[in-house]
């Protein structure tokens, strides 16, 4: 059995050539050949020019947005089966479990690249082009490392965060170095430093090729991550500091609702895309048709003239209702990445929990203006109807980023805050529950990782 270490070393020498996106020399060396080693700042770029497909798809197949019956289930894979009913064994003895070795990836493609540029000194006319790849670097390595702590940690909470594991953190290349879990407290750091020195040092959102971080996708991870901590007065400072850099909402008055594909996947509201790994089409693949349907409690949260409801959903002959294609044009796994909708949605949620009602409404019918039928926005007494603004934000957070990846961390955060949400599922006459604050809405590390590092596996 192929070890880890070995999976690591072979990707070392081979610079992740399989997942190379170029024809160069330099990424196309065969396994025989003499090892290159990066020199220039184009030679870096290309190693951070990977990792599109590196989010969990876990937290997509284990949270309350979707629905299968017990047939359907009998023919998805083990992992998908077990996640869908929040099994306490969820790998069942698979190894090479994407969801923890992309970002991982991911991680050593970023510290490779900022190794590199350590060596390097930039001619004047080179600094921009220089600052701007420790950026992208910085960022990648902030983006996949959240990654590995929002599903393989618990929630953030103050008091124990000194004491709560957190991710194994690697800030260098070094394959041969085992590096045991830290605290959760400095997991986060870790990533909120690398974020802030990405924002000193990335431009402006350019052209279409969003795979490429920028300034305003530094500022909207920052607001995230700050919301998933509840701390929110700094998740609207950075949701603020996104939007003055990068605001554009589609009016989807404008979007086709019968395109079985309504978004391109370079459209304006887009800030840094990302999508799930690979590997659960069952479940989380935008090819059609699909087996699986969205839970009726979402479907009836929208109402006629939301054109949400056309443009996410298609609806079989039923009344049942599954994905389109989602936010991301073709992309076949659930859209990841960061998006100026999610921002409104931040801003607003702080406003309300900071008592800012009025304002926080402002927000969100800014937001509602581009989604409904013109002219039939609802009005702040329409959308309120003897509800809090923070729970009509909460609703609209759960409606706008459906199918995103992040329900399941929302779920996880709100139940740190009393919220007590409990999920059932019903599947041949059985009833699964996974009660608030359960061990299991953290994901067991895989047992490869285990067996190879001797890091401490979390309760499940």
């Amino acid at each position: 059995m192929k070890t880890k270490i070995h999976f690591f070393i072979t990707l070392a020498f081979t610079l992740f050539i399989v997942y190379a996106c170029t024809n160069s020399d330099f990424l196309n060396v065969k396994p025989n050949s003499t090892i290159l080693t990066p020199s220039t700042l184009e030679d870096v770029q290309k190693l951070l020019n990977h990792n599109i497909n590196l989010c969990s798809g876990l937290a997509v197949m284990s949270s309350d947005e979707y629905v299968v019956n017990e047939q359907d289930w009998n023919v998805a894979t083990a992992i998908e089966r077990n996640a869908y009913v929040w099994a306490k064994d969820l790998y069942e003895g698979t190894r090479g479990i994407l969801d923890w070795d992309r970002p991982f990836r991911a991680v050593f493609y970023a510290n490779n690249a900022l190794a590199v540029l350590q060596t390097l000194e930039p001619r004047e006319a080179e600094q921009v082009m220089y600052d701007d790849l420790k950026g992208q670097a910085l960022f990648k390595r902030a983006f996949a490392s959240y990654e590995l702590i929002r599903n393989f940690c618990k929630p953030y909470e103050e008091a124990s965060a000194e004491t709560d594991l957190g991710i194994p953190i690697r800030k260098e290349p070094a394959i041969d170095r085992l590096v045991q879990r830290s605290n959760l407290a400095d997991s986060y750091q870790f990533v909120l430093d690398d974020l802030k020195r990405a924002a000193q040092l990335l431009g402006p959102r350019l052209g279409s090729n969003l795979f490429r971080p920028n300034d305003a996708a530094t500022h909207a991870l920052l607001a995230r991550i700050y919301l998933d901590m509840g701390r929110y007065a700094e998740a609207e400072l950075h949701a603020d500091s996104t939007l003055l850099l990068y605001d554009r909402l589609i009016d989807y008055n404008t979007v086709s609702t019968t395109s079985a594909t309504p978004f391109p996947n370079t459209h304006d509201e887009l800030i840094f895309n990302a999508m799930t790994v690979g590997l659960y089409s069952f479940t989380t693949s935008g090819s059609l048709p699909r087996r699986y349907r969205m839970s009726e409690d979402l479907m009836d949260s929208y109402v006629a003239n939301d054109l949400r409801l056309q443009l996410y959903f298609v609806s079989d002959n039923e009344g049942r209702y599954i994905m389109k294609r989602g936010y991301y044009g073709t992309g076949l796994y659930p859209f990841t990445g960061l998006a100026v909708d999610e921002i409104y949605l931040v801003k607003a949620e702080c406003l309300a929990r900071s008592g800012k009602e009025e304002q926080a409404v402002e927000v969100l019918l800014a937001l509602l203006d581009k989604r409904y039928v013109s002219g039939k926005t609802p009005s702040a007494n329409d959308i309120l109807d003897d509800k809090t603004v923070l729970e009509v934000v909460l609703e609209e957070r759960r409606k706008e980023l459906v199918w995103r990846g992040l329900r399941w961390q929302d779920i996880k955060r709100y139940n740190r805050e009393g919220y007590n949400i409990t999920l059932t599922r019903s599947l041949g006459g059985q009833t699964y529950t996974l009660p608030a604050n359960d061990p299991r809405f953290v994901f067991p590390i895989p047992d490869d990782e285990i067996e190879y590092s001797g890091i401490t596996q979390n309760d499940r």
